[in-house]
């Protein structure tokens, strides 16, 4: 688990998973990006590929949120006592925030940006939705240092439930 953390926060080399459960994979390390949706883009593909080393699927769909909990649940039990370093915990919200705001993105439209988290002096990626601002990086951060009571898919579905309705009323009749 270790080696996958340590390789996540590298982001200037190759990328090499490896851990006594899941083979080695070795994946190109992330460019430099002209905006935040290619950025992000870039993260959430990343996502994909890694999530293959726990033998999930993540194809952007809704349910794929349910093998991305699964993803998350099993690294926050693996996280080394006193949990990972800031940087590697960063490169791990930003990718799996980026995928989990993709799968968001696609299905309701929305932009993605580099806001200031409220409340806090720090930026963090942003989606914007119907005027609703979700932070999906934030949400992994507390996924993986809260536990279960930050459960993605539930999180989902609230998210979902209030964005619904928003996108049927912004439908022509």
């Amino acid at each position: 688990m270790n080696e996958i953390l340590n390789t996540l926060a590298k982001i200037s080399s190759q990328f090499h998973i490896e851990n006594s459960r899941h083979p080695p994979v070795r994946l190109d390390a992330m460019e430099t990006h002209d905006s935040v949706d290619s950025m992000t883009g870039a993260y959430a593909e990343q996502a994909v590929i890694i999530a293959r080393e726990f033998n999930a699927r993540l194809d952007y769909s809704e349910n794929s949120l349910m093998e991305l909990e699964g993803i998350l649940s099993q690294l926050a039990l693996d996280l080394p006592p006193g949990g990972p370093s800031t940087e590697e915990l960063t490169e791990m919200c930003k990718m799996w925030g980026s995928y989990f705001g993709e799968v968001v993105r696609r299905r309701f439209g929305g932009n993605w940006s580099i806001d200031t988290y409220p409340g806090k002096q720090f930026a963090t990626l942003t989606l914007t939705v119907a005027g609703n601002k979700l932070f999906p990086s934030m949400k992994i951060h507390r996924r993986l240092t809260e536990g279960e009571a930050d459960n993605v898919w539930s999180f989902y579905k609230m998210v979902k439930a209030k964005l619904e309705p928003a996108q049927k009323s912004s439908l022509p009749n």
